[in-house]
């Protein structure tokens, strides 16, 4: 084959070394997630919703149940049930809006602020002192690259719905 040609799938030839470690880091990064999962009695989905409250809050939107719901693709029901456990366990706060009583915002408590922190600590060192090594123009390749194959992926995941 030569980088020109495509296999089955139609993958060029010469993107399949990169996308075979692409599919490593995944497996790697769901064994990190899971064992840490178990040593710290979180669900994944516990996990993915604290990530995805974090993430509404620092791009200063309004985390609420229905909107962690439909970013983690649950129904109502589960959407219920995961806050009611983050909240028995004390990583969540729901508090009613002051504009709209109805409404309700969710915000991450100071508990599961230490415990992300202590979880994900070893991850990011080890990730940190590989990204010091490359030059900051290295550095803003990788950012193009990693935010082009997370769109990707999405729109990967929109054709399969």
């Amino acid at each position: 084959m030569t980088n020109n040609e495509r296999d089955d799938a139609g993958i060029p030839d010469n993107a399949r070394p990169l996308l075979l470690l692409l599919q490593q880091f995944t497996v790697e990064s769901n064994r990190f997630v899971d064992q840490l999962s178990g040593k710290h009695h979180l669900h994944r989905t516990d996990l993915n919703a604290l990530a995805a409250i974090i993430a509404f809050v620092q791009r200063g939107e309004d985390a609420t149940p229905g909107r962690l719901g439909e970013s983690l693709n649950l129904s109502s029901p589960a959407t219920t049930a995961l806050l009611d456990r983050l909240n028995r366990a004390g990583h969540i706060n729901r508090e009613r809006s002051e504009q709209d009583r109805r409404q309700v915002h969710l915000s991450i408590t100071d508990l599961a602020a230490r415990t992300g922190k202590e979880m994900f600590a070893p991850l990011s060192r080890h990730i940190g002192e590989v990204i010091v090594g490359y030059s900051e123009e290295e550095r803003a390749l990788i950012e193009r690259f990693v935010g082009e194959a997370i769109g990707a992926t999405i729109a990967a995941r929109d054709d399969d719905a």
